[in-house]
């Protein structure tokens, strides 16, 4: 399934894979959040998994982009888990985090544990 901006692929039973495309314009974040959702919940999904493996830094607006990504998710009862965050990413997003993110995070879809 396209949504302008992101890709998302069904990867096992309730299991989503969300990969945001170089075109993803995380201004339009209300837009893109209820066309997600709405998928989410049409197809029924249990876990979404956010691929950050092309992103090279996370921004305070791109960590509020996936929290409000996470809170929508679980608000529709679907866990959001960031995967593949590359080094300097995780570095940037850890000098302005104040509290435990909404998202979990794990180095890949099989290194995820509930």
């Amino acid at each position: 399934m396209s949504i302008s901006g992101v890709h998302l692929t069904r990867i096992g039973h309730g299991d989503f894979l969300l990969d945001p495309l170089k075109s993803l314009n995380i201004r339009d974040r209300d837009r893109l959040i209820e066309e997600i959702t709405a998928y989410l919940i049409q197809v029924r999904a249990v876990r979404l998994f956010y691929d950050l493996s092309d992103l090279a830094l996370i921004d305070p607006l791109y960590y509020s982009w996936l929290e409000f990504l996470a809170r929508a998710a679980r608000a529709v009862n679907v866990k959001m888990i960031c995967i593949r965050m590359q080094p300097t990413a995780a570095f940037a997003l850890s000098r302005f985090l104040q509290e435990t993110p909404t998202f979990q995070t794990a180095p890949e879809i099989d290194g995820w544990q509930e």
